[in-house]
């Protein structure tokens, strides 16, 4: 699944197939050819970082049903070269027109495979930055996108929920949402990080906290997830699977007087539903 690395967490080459929509195969391939370049390979076990995914998303797009993939890693190849070292190439904009790979940076238009220039006097191409302004109403907007797609396109998803974060940091939904689509590709400690940021923002939240501890119990730290399902408890007293997951936990610990109490609680719970 996931591990984590000087540069943060990576992704196996079937995480990142999974999360891509495509086969192992077909990365291994793009990786033989040069036109993806993992962070970290060891023989064919290769690690990507999220950034690598975004090239392999933008590569995917790029490709589209063409099966000739010279031009396109000519074209990326290029691309590589004029950008900054301190910026990823998936900072520009990049389209397939008819077989021909366009880059926008701000107001330049170039060709990609040939460097050249493209005059665009009637603004035909459209910004794919998002823009400056970035209010309220776009925020909702963005939102809504991702929540939207985050079912088909969950890299995209994660794209605009992590760009959200980095504009809003109290965005406590954005949080919440990245902790979910995080946790469900395996990467637990950056859950974990979203999960623990919306907490900070609203400590009283019930749902949170119970997050919180079904994460603990995945990674197997049963005294953390202990202390959030009581602290979920805490803020929602009505939540019947923190009472369900507490009377498991202090079974495991043998402690059956306390399960035993949290099993009455669940009982009470649904008797008076």
């Amino acid at each position: 699944m996931l591990a984590a690395g000087g540069g943060g967490e990576t992704f196996s080459t079937r995480t990142a197939a999974r999360i891509l929509a495509v086969t192992p195969e077909r990365i291994r391939y793009w990786v033989k050819r040069n036109l993806i370049r993992p962070s970290q390979s060891d023989g064919r076990n290769y690690r990507f970082a999220f950034s690598d995914l975004l090239e392999m998303r933008l590569a995917k797009e790029l490709l589209g049903s063409r099966q000739h993939i010279d031009p396109i890693q000519r074209s990326l190849e290029r691309v590589r070269g004029l950008v900054a070292p301190e910026r990823t190439f998936t900072s520009l904009k990049l389209v397939n027109d008819e077989g021909r790979i366009v880059v926008r940076d701000g107001p330049v238009l170039i060709e990609a495979e040939t460097g050249q220039l493209i005059f665009d006097f009637e603004g035909s191409y459209r910004p794919g930055r998002v823009e400056d302004r970035f209010g309220p109403a776009r925020v909702r907007e963005r939102f809504e996108e991702a929540r939207r797609i985050a079912e088909e396109d969950p890299l995209r998803a994660l794209t605009i929920y992590s760009e959200l974060v980095g504009r809003e940091p109290g965005n406590f939904e954005a949080h919440m949402r990245l902790a979910t689509l995080l946790d469900r590709d395996g990467d637990l400690n950056g859950a974990m990080r979203h999960l623990l940021g919306a907490a900070a923002i609203v400590p009283a939240s019930g749902e949170v906290h119970f997050k919180l501890g079904l994460l603990y119990r995945k990674k197997e730290e049963n005294q953390h997830a202990l202390l959030s399902f009581l602290r979920a408890l805490e803020c929602d007293p009505t939540q019947v699977e923190a009472h369900r997951n507490l009377a498991e936990l202090y079974d495991l610990m043998g402690r059956k007087r306390e399960a035993n109490r949290h099993l009455s609680a669940i009982h009470r719970l649904i008797k008076g539903d």
